[in-house]
């Protein structure tokens, strides 16, 4: 403990003393303290002042975080109004007694200390509500704990804790408990006793077993227990119904296939995975009866001409074929690996096309839960560069959701033709890629190599413990139905499948969407079910599907890129169905390797990709600007088609030059209000580079939206990983450590050759792609989108406004049905993100108003809260359709509001083009989202915004 006396001595004084007199007691009060560290030194003493000045202001809340305390004073014990501490980031070792005497303490922070025990003096703050000890190096979590019944947080994660007292079970109204990273081997029955409980964080301890009484927790909506050692869950945890986020990664023993599991990233919600479907496909598995999985996805990869359709005929057992004709596209087909330890196996084998035109598709059906197989030959004296190249997509693309990449067996062919045997320095390229499994020596003609190729297959199938994983017999039952039924049928209907389901015994909606996951990662029936436009067919003939996809993609690059209405009815004259043609095209929309445009008085869609290869004239002068900004991502591996995807992302601003549109295969020119940027690719260097000229604000406008898609477009690929630059007077700058360093208030070095290094102001080069308003931590609106399936295209146009008003600091975050998880409730995460909205924005068109959902639900429910003043609602008018009659009840109408993008005047006649109409929606939507912020600041609402959940780091 701390002495007491000093508070005293430097206290006593009647009046007020000056600054200098307080700085000189505090000094000798640490002198007297032996504090000899001049930071800590320097540290007391600015506490001492920070004490006096609450003090005298009667303040309810006190700031000493971050100034290197190795002791509080004791002054502290005089701030008897004191309701908030926050004394993180210290050296605190312990606490003064004074503590005891903020009996108003509502909030203790004493996370990132060097705390080795929780003193007494804790015990006597009877309506502290939470408690922040993260980070200190606390083992134990004492029994008193029990005397802080009004406790509602604690966080105590990041400590060493090897067990939890039963006296916890008295916090009963404990709402969120934190427990990340200790040495947990289990928790006491006593959890259950916390009724309160929605949040619990026991992430990366040692637990090998829940208590049955967690099922007890019914309140509980987010469980987190990654990366612990459970062999077995509860059957009481199928009572938690209230659970939005279950994560269970990194517990194998559980058997739990990452497809179930979902995605883990806190930022990235729509990737979770339904807790709903997670436990129905244990307890499925674990009460009835099962049989192992035994199907694995075997990609084979590499050039064209390297031999992979012969390596694939070959494992089947079948003749060399010398006039074997190149893939098309994907050459599927299965074969049994009838030696593997859990029984025979059956491998997807999909053999990839090795033409560069048709790589942008590839990597739509790369995937985890895969065994890779990578075909090199020296023929054209180019394995090394082929090995690189796909090992770096394989990386980018097959990883798992723990960022695991998949195995990968490297068959260097062609091996009795001298001249074509591939040359690798192959311990190098295993210390590069340690996924490398090994290198298998073959030659299909004379079959040489072959038996060791499937002994390998086999040995590197046996150590996936997920290919063996129990699989219920229901499912199993279901799943060899569908195998059937893609005899004589492509594709069938989502609904369709559903029902197959329900005749195999699969009742639960949950069981049945897991169900579908799973047959959707191995490639048996694809359903791309978080996209509105797909998620209603069920793909049963994988082969199908990328015929026809790969003809188009072919085709158009015959025709400079376009593929007319008539071009599409002739390439896909074998299905019959026009409905599935549609879902064709759509799939082409969803993959972002083509849109639809006007051209030439018709509606056409553009395949970036496959246009001819050489930029427009404009294209040079744009790149040598010399006042520009300029944004620079390189790559380990640049996939074909990344850059296209940016492109269908923001085709509405593709300048247009003489009735032309300025794109290329490897480029395009942008215009926004009078600003151009110039996106193009540098295959040889791996990189894609940006610039943006023009004045400002709409310089950064455009650099902002370009720069927000191509993050977007990376988040979608867990590998990818490049490095973004920014150009700062001629030097490039990792944009990462420029937002670092501005978050931490410091300034970043530049160093120009020849010259000395200086610091430049950080925050100065952010401003190029987004406002500070955009940047800092204040509470912003959120807006909610409703909008038909059929106006996808247009729902895309308003998101594009809306990541320009994200950029300029005017709101958070934008929503709509898209993000939905799969398998979740989705009426009741529409009405919950309808009620959280502070903007709701509605795509009208006739297809809107012909929505039940949209105009029995949405509409009743936006228009209330408008009522309500709760939300701000408005309609924007894609099309002209009969919005004003629309009648809902009692209260406003549609017909009362102001409808964008002017006086209802529909989008679609908008001329010469639309995107007038869109930026005058972007215009009108800055000055609704101006006054909800204006109306925040004025009734005192604003507030923080909450990042990182609750953990308190």
């Amino acid at each position: 403990m701390e002495k007491t006396g000093l508070g005293a001595k430097m206290t006593a004084a009647q009046g007020v003393e000056s600054d200098e007199q307080l700085v000189r007691k505090a000094a000798a009060a640490a002198d007297q303290l032996g504090i000899r560290d001049e930071n800590a030194r320097q540290g007391y003493i600015e506490a001492v002042r920070r004490i006096e000045a609450c003090r005298r202001k009667g303040g309810t809340e006190l700031n000493l975080s971050g100034l290197d305390l190795t002791h509080v004073p004791p002054e502290i014990g005089q701030l008897t109004t004191l309701t908030k501490l926050d004394l993180t980031l210290n050296q605190l070792t312990a606490l003064p007694s004074e503590i005891g005497h903020l009996t108003g303490l509502t909030q203790l922070c004493l996370g990132h200390n060097q705390l080795t025990a929780m003193q007494t003096e804790l015990w006597r703050l009877p309506v502290l509500k939470k408690l922040y000890l993260h980070r200190n190096q606390l083992t134990v979590l004492p029994p008193e704990i029990r005397q802080l019944t009004a406790l509602m947080e604690l966080t105590f994660s990041n400590n060493q804790l090897t067990a939890l007292p039963s006296e916890i079970g008295k916090l009963t109204a404990l709402t969120r408990l934190d427990l990340v990273q200790n040495q947990l081997t289990a928790l006491p029955p006593e959890i259950g006793q916390l009724k309160a409980l929605t949040v619990l964080d026991l992430d990366q301890n040692q637990l090998t077993a829940l208590p049955p009484e967690i099922g007890q927790l019914l309140q509980l909506t987010h469980l987190s227990i990654t990366d612990n050692r459970l062999t077995a869950l509860p059957a009481g945890m199928q009572a938690l119904t209230q659970l939005k986020r279950l994560w269970l990664h990194d517990n194998p023993d559980l058997g739990i296939p990452a497809a179930i599991l979902g995605g883990n990233d806190w930022g990235k919600e729509d990737e979770w995975a339904d807790p709903k479907t997670i436990l129905a496909y244990y307890f499925a598995r674990s009460k009835a009866s099962a049989r192992p999985l035994n199907e694995v996805k075997l990609l084979i990869v590499g050039r064209g001409g390297a031999g992979k359709t012969s390596t694939v005929r070959a494992l089947q057992g079948k003749p060399f074929n010398k006039i074997e004709k190149s893939t098309a596209g994907v050459a599927l087909c299965d074969f049994v690996m009838p030696d593997c330890q859990s029984g025979p196996v059956i491998a997807h084998v999909w053999d990839f096309a090795g033409q560069v035109i048709t790589h942008s598709l590839h990597q739509f059906f790369l995937s985890e839960r895969s065994i890779y197989v990578l075909v090199l030959t020296g023929r054209e004296n180019s394995e090394e560069d082929d090995a690189e190249y796909w090992l770096r997509l394989i990386m980018a693309f097959g990883k798992d959701e723990q960022g695991n990449p998949p195995p990968v067996i490297v068959t260097l062919n062609k091996w009795d033709d001298h001249g074509c045997r591939p040359k690798l320095d192959r311990e190098v390229l295993q210390e590069r890629y340690p996924c490398i499994v090994s290198f298998i020596e073959t030659d299909c003609h004379s079959n040489f190599g072959i038996a060791a190729l499937k002994q390998t297959l086999t040995q590197t199938t046996d150590s996936l413990a997920w290919v063996s994983q129990a699989f219920p017999d229901a499912w199993a039952t279901t799943r060899d139905a569908i195998v059937k039924t893609r005899e004589h049928s492509p594709h069938l209907s989502f609904a369709a499948f559903l029902s197959l389901c329900e005749s195999n015994q699969i009742a639960q909606l949950q069981d049945q969407i897991a169900l579908a996951d799973i047959l959707h990662v191995l490639g048996i029936a694809l359903n791309y079910r978080r996209d509105p436009r797909l998620r209603e067919a069920t793909v049963l003939q994988a082969n199908w599907l990328t015929h026809n996809v790969y003809a188009m993609l072919r085709f158009a690059e015959t025709n400079t890129g376009i593929l007319t209405w008539q071009d599409r009815e002739t390439v896909l004259a074998d299905e019959t169905e026009p409905a599935m043609r549609d879902y064709l095209m759509q799939i082409m929309e969803r993959f972002e390797v083509a849109y639809a445009a006007e051209h030439a008085g018709q509606t056409v869609w553009l395949l970036p990709q496959a246009l001819p290869d050489s930029q427009p004239k404009a294209a040079a002068p744009l790149a040598n600007s010399q006042d520009a900004t300029r944004l620079r991502y390189s790559y380990e591996a640049l996939p074909e088609g990344l850059l296209a995807r940016a492109i269908v992302r923001m085709h509405e601003f593709i300048e247009i030059e003489d009735g032309q549109r300025l794109q290329w295969a490897k480029g395009v020119i942008l215009n926004m209000d009078g600003a151009r940027a110039l996106l193009r690719a540098n295959p040889r260097e791996r990189q894609i580079t940006l610039t943006v000229t023009g004045e400002e604000p709409a310089r950064r406008k455009l650099a902002g939206l370009c720069r927000s898609h191509m993050r977007a477009i990376h988040d979608d690929i867990r590998g990818l990983a490049p490095i973004e630059e920014t150009q700062v007077a001629g030097r490039w700058l990792e944009t990462a450590v420029v937002e670092a360093d501005e978050k931490a208030g410091m300034q970043t070095p530049l160093t120009i050759p020849g010259q000395a290094s200086r610091m430049i102001d950080p925050a100065a080069v952010n401003d190029a792609y987004n406002t500070k308003a955009a940047r800092n931590a204040a509470w912003k609106p959120k807006v909610f989108i409703s909008y038909s399936k059929a106006n996808v295209r247009q729902r895309d146009n308003l998101v594009n406004q809306l990541r320009i008003l994200a950029n300029e600091g005017l709101m958070a975050a934008h929503w709509h049905d898209r993000m939905i998880i799969p398998g979740e409730d989705w009426h009741e995460r529409i009405q919950a993100e309808l009620q959280e909205a502070d903007l709701i924005v509605l795509l009208l068109s006739n297809d809107a108003l012909g929505t039940e959902y949209i105009t029995q639900q949405e509409i009743p429910l936006a228009l209330k809260r408008h009522d309500a003043k709760l939300a701000h609602f408005v309609p924007v008018i894609v099309e002209e359709c009969r919005w004003t009659e629309n009648k809902t009840g009692t209260g406003s109408q549609l017909k009362d509001l102001n409808a964008l993008p002017e006086k209802g005047k529909a989008i679609n006649t908008w001329r010469p083009n639309q995107n007038a109409g869109w930026k005058r929606v972007g215009d009108g939507l800055a000055l609704v989202l101006k006054e909800i912020l204006a109306q925040a600041e004025k009734s005192g609402k604003l507030r923080q915004r909450r990042e990182g959940g609750f953990r308190g780091d």
